[in-house]
């Protein structure tokens, strides 16, 4: 009997990681980035700050220039960068989330 239970379990759960996956899915999204080219002639450490205030990621951009983040959870995100203004925005799966730092406005 147990000759017979063992292989059918080992198909069994072989099916199932095979139809769902071997994880469960971290839905993420992206975020562009660009600093001002009116911003101070140095490189900003660009950071991506999840609601909770946890960092996500972040990059080195110099103005003018642009990074893209990708794998940035879903939902509402904070860009900040030194001393210029933060920014919020939305990331969603099916689209690229754009942002721009500048000096004005904040």
């Amino acid at each position: 009997m147990l000759r017979r239970v063992v292989p059918v379990l080992a198909l069994v759960c072989g099916a199932t990681l095979a139809l769902t996956g071997c994880g469960a899915q971290n839905p993420t999204g992206q975020v562009s980035v660009t600093v001002s080219q009116n911003a101070a002639d140095h490189p900003y450490q660009v950071k991506v700050f999840l609601p909770n205030g946890e960092p996500s990621s972040h990059q080195q951009v110099y103005p003018g220039d642009t990074a893209d983040f990708a794998g940035v959870p879903l939902g509402e995100v904070t860009v900040r960068a030194g001393d210029l203004c933060p920014e919020r925005t939305r990331v969603r799966a099916d689209q690229v989330a754009k942002v721009t730092l500048t000096t004005v406005g904040c």
